[in-house]
């Protein structure tokens, strides 16, 4: 092996290990963290650690507005204050879970309902079937 080659593989290395660096030093994306809800079961226990008790009513797909009007921008952001990332995903498909809460009280049906992508939630929310615009998040922010 010539000198000239060994010069190669080591700036190879060198480049390989500055980006190894900079891969372990950088601020973690909190999309690095995703968990995944990929069968009813993981969703329906989801909601169960929330602190309601569900049964599924429907499952069905819907496409996310690729434009948010005033309504969906007040839902985003109610998705926002919990950590889901609705906004990330405007014009896709997605698995929309809706589940009869049995234990909110009352004589009003409640409803919780999750979107997905991908297993991904990127919202979620609890409302009346009185008021269904009135929505909270699932763990009662508004």
């Amino acid at each position: 092996m010539t000198r000239r080659q060994v010069l190669y593989i080591l700036a190879g290395a060198a480049l390989l290990a500055a980006a190894g660096a900079l891969m372990l030093l950088r601020t973690p994306d909190t999309t690095d963290n995703v968990v995944l809800y990929p069968d009813a079961y993981s969703r329906e226990y989801y909601l169960n650690l929330c602190g309601w008790q569900v049964t599924l009513l429907q499952e069905d797909t819907v496409t996310i507005p690729r434009q948010f009007n005033d309504t969906y921008r007040a839902y985003s952001q109610l998705q926002e204050k919990q950590g889901f990332p609705l906004s990330r995903h405007k014009g896709e498909q997605a698995l929309r879970c809706t589940y009869q809460v049995e234990n909110y009280g009352g004589d009003v049906p409640v409803r919780a309902e999750l979107l997905l992508c991908g297993g991904v939630i990127v919202a979620g929310s609890i409302y009346t079937l009185e008021q269904p615009s009135v929505q909270t998040g699932l763990h009662g922010e508004t």
